[in-house]
């Protein structure tokens, strides 16, 4: 009778181990992103159980526009914000928003096929080759301090030109800035993946620069709200899920590209998207293996902004960028 019972004793012991465990609850993250490839490593994470391992339930909540993320982080309503570097932002931190930028989510960056400056076959053909050409014409953007307006600035100033040396046209949306140069109503815009393949393919457009080959920026990245800072272990639990996500995806999509992982990366992203697989492949955004923030380049962007008139103080990238938690993250993950 004895080994029957032992038998009982260590399967009910081996049991066990499968049971959840209440003391190990998963503490729900709500995430505030747009549908972009750029969210990527926050499909990934989800999809794989990256933050789940970690002891994270990421809620994810879907935005159409940037601007309302940040108002939804100052209100509490989302613990985590992942959304482009604007003025606007800028401005919010500073007449007093808490929030933290802490961790990359996408770059422009050499060899990334993502923004270009686009012109009309027209300009083209009447010899339009480089931004100088463009000096007294007419360049969309979507809206004024939007990051086309940065890289637009950042792009002249690199030619020895300024703002003022052409017509700067707030068109509202990707959308407009596309059609408005596709019906020749305006020599030039910035155009983004996949409508840039598909103008050019149909013989629509002209790309006339890449912005990434020009100018290594980071566009976008990942904020944490203020209360959401506060419960450290949390926030550095979760930064352990972005980070191993980020490694995914870079590892699978932007080094590998090919194979069954790098497939599952492209579905996934087209899943989240609602684009075509063909179409997520021509424009997966660079990241940093490690999700790190490119920390100088925020400091150059909030000078820009102050120095054009669109931040409303001059401000210190240390007001707002706080890396602690990714040190924290990493020096728990390993490189």
């Amino acid at each position: 009778m004895k080994k029957p019972i032992a038998w009982v004793v260590l399967w009910g012991l081996l049991f066990s181990f499968f049971l959840p465990d209440p003391s190990r609850a998963l503490t729900t993250v709500k995430v505030g992103a747009l549908r972009l490839s750029s969210t990527a490593p926050i499909f990934i994470g989800m999809d794989k159980g990256f933050f789940e391992a970690e002891g994270i339930k990421v809620e994810p909540v879907w935005f159409k526009a940037a601007a309302p993320i940040a108002v939804a982080m100052a209100s509490g309503d989302i613990d985590v914000g992942a959304t482009g570097l604007t003025a606007a932002l800028y401005n919010s931190i500073a007449q007093g928003m808490k929030i933290t930028v802490v961790a990359d989510k996408g770059r422009e960056w050499p060899g990334y096929k993502l923004t270009a400056i686009i012109v009309h076959p027209e300009q083209w053909k009447a010899g339009v080759r480089d931004l100088k050409d463009l000096k007294g014409k007419r360049i969309g953007i979507t809206q004024i301090g939007s990051t086309f307006h940065y890289i637009l600035g950042n792009l002249l100033e690199k030619k020895g030109m300024s703002l003022n040396d052409v017509k700067v046209v707030p068109l509202g949306s990707v959308a407009s800035m596309r059609d408005t140069v596709i019906t020749n109503q305006i020599e030039s815009a910035f155009l983004v993946q996949p409508h840039i393949t598909a103008v050019e393919k149909d013989g629509k457009a002209t790309v006339l620069l890449w912005a990434g080959d020009h100018l290594p920026y980071q566009i976008a990245a990942n904020f944490y709200g203020e209360k959401f800072m506060k419960n450290r272990p949390a926030a550095v639990a979760f930064m352990k899920g972005y980070i191993r996500s980020c490694r995914f995806y870079y590892d699978f999509a932007l080094s590998k590209k090919e194979g069954p992982q790098y497939q599952e990366v492209i579905h996934l992203i087209s899943k989240y998207t609602e684009q075509q697989p063909e179409a997520v492949a021509l424009a997966l955004p660079y990241m940093d293996r490690n999700g790190e923030l490119y920390a100088e380049d925020i400091q150059k962007q909030l000078d820009w902004y102050e120095r054009n008139g669109m931040v409303s103080k001059k401000m210190s990238s240390s007001e707002l960028v706080d890396l602690s938690f990714w040190k924290e993250a990493m020096g728990q993950l390993g490189k």
